[in-house]
């Protein structure tokens, strides 16, 4: 499969701002994809047809008259978590399916501003939950697409958008695009205003970008970042910004054995090999474990996590309780009758937890370890968070970044976790590593 649909966002933008490639002919190429291709894969929530046409022509019309923003005529697609102007935002959830609250949030109107165009919802799992959702994985249908940003992933990997905002409470988008064989990127916890995010964790609720390529995922990374008032995580942090070029020096990484070990065969080979490339291409490269125990980060998400999602849902589970997913409302449940006391120890002891790993990465340039422990598992489940959660729980920005196929011709991903507040040189490493490592071809299944 070759065309229009294969560009990455940042190819398209240069052929449009070269005057080669038309915004309108660029949109009807993906709208031609995703028409043929979601009875299948069921990416979509809802596709905004009209309002993307009408947004591609105001796009060609800024570039004629030299007014276009930095990302315009780029179609993006928003998880059905994030609201959307005009657009319904239901979280998965039926009593939520027409729910438009009129406004977009901030990383939307951001979007907007700099001349994206939104070319619909997709899917994720109900209120960001682990309940699978009805998306498909191109790679191989019966595999899971995994969660929640499961159609944010899927819809890059397989060519209906050059580029997808996600949300990661545990692992929703390290995992998922690592599993579809594209870049996830999640900034530094408060880099990016979670305002018009249907909540799930206050503590751990971030919005990343999906692309199929470092470049596009860190352009729009930074184009929604910046403090916003109305989210007041933000307030310290401002926008980062990115590379004023292509970094050249080789980085300093620490590979943490302690999720090789907890890795499957075939995933734990191919991120070893791709390490040792890495080494060879010049990268220094040092062998460490964790100081404290990964199960600690496990035990930590999960006990924070339950109970700020029980209380972002109290009004909901008075009113809609049926209506909820079983795994979710179990969860919902326990974390209703979680002491106090234990959730503030928790905190406590998050806290220092983070202080012991901020020593750790004095030094280096960040950490390397697999995206997920394992490749794709079936559809029944999402899959095990293990690889993404402890910085979820941190709150450091990340990388995935395609290491190549595994043994069942399904995609295995690199993470690349870097020092809290250094999203430049984050994004310096991962182009570096991006740039030593083969393309990822388009799904099997495409």
């Amino acid at each position: 499969m070759t065309g229009l649909p294969d560009l990455t966002a940042t190819e398209a933008l240069d052929r449009m701002r070269s005057d080669v490639l038309s915004p309108v002919d660029y949109l009807d190429a993906l709208l031609a994809r995703i028409d043929d291709r979601e009875p299948t894969i069921r990416a979509w929530v809802r596709v905004d047809k009209d309002g993307a046409r009408d947004a591609a022509r105001s796009a060609e019309r800024a570039y004629a008259d030299e007014s276009a923003g930095p990302l315009c005529g780029i179609p993006v697609g928003v998880k059905d978590l994030i609201l959307t102007e005009r657009l319904p935002t239901a979280g998965g959830f039926a009593p939520l399916r027409t729910f438009n609250p009129g406004h977009d949030a901030t990383c939307v109107a951001r979007l907007r501003a700099a001349g994206a165009i939104i070319l619909g919802k997709v899917e994720t799992t109900q209120f960001a939950g682990r309940d699978p959702s009805r998306t498909h994985n191109p790679w191989n249908l019966e595999r899971t697409a995994s969660g929640s940003s499961s159609g944010s992933a899927v819809a890059v990997a397989d060519r209906m958008a050059p580029i997808a905002l996600g949300t990661q409470t545990g692992g929703s988008v390290i995992r998922p695009a690592a599993y579809m064989g594209i870049v996830g990127f999640t900034p530094t916890f408060g880099r990016v205003s979670r305002h018009g995010l249907l909540p799930r964790s206050h503590s751990f609720d971030m919005i990343g970008a999906m692309g199929r390529s470092v470049a596009d995922a860190a352009l729009f990374g930074a184009a929604v970042s910046g403090p916003d008032p109305r989210d007041r995580a933000t307030a310290s942090l401002g926008a980062f910004e990115l590379p004023a070029g292509t970094a050249d020096h080789p980085p300093r990484l620490l590979l943490l054995e302690d999720f090789l070990e907890i890795s499957s065969r075939d995933v734990a080979s191919r991120v070893s090999d791709a390490v040792d490339r890495l080494a060879r291409a010049g990268a220094g490269i040092r062998r460490a474990r964790l100081p404290v125990p990964l199960e600690l980060f496990l035990s930590l998400h999960t006990a924070i996590l339950i109970v700020e999602a029980a209380a972002t849902q109290a009004d909901n589970m008075a009113r809609h309780r049926a209506h909820y997913a079983p795994g979710l409302l179990a969860q919902l449940d326990i974390g209703s009758a979680v002491p106090a006391t234990a959730y503030v120890r928790a905190q406590r002891l998050r806290r220092r937890v983070r202080h012991r790993l901020e020593a750790m990465i004095e030094g280096v340039d960040g950490f390397v370890l697999p995206s997920a422990s394992e490749v794709a598992p079936d559809r029944s489940t999402i899959g095990p968070r293990l690889c993404q959660t402890p910085w979820t729980v941190l709150g450091w920005p990340c990388f995935t970044v395609p290491a190549g196929l595994g043994d069942e011709g399904l995609p295995v991903g690199l993470q690349l976790v870097g020092r809290p507040f250094d999203e430049t040189r984050l994004i310096e490493i991962a182009d570096w590593v991006e740039r030593r490592l083969d393309p990822m071809p388009a799904p099997a299944a495409g």
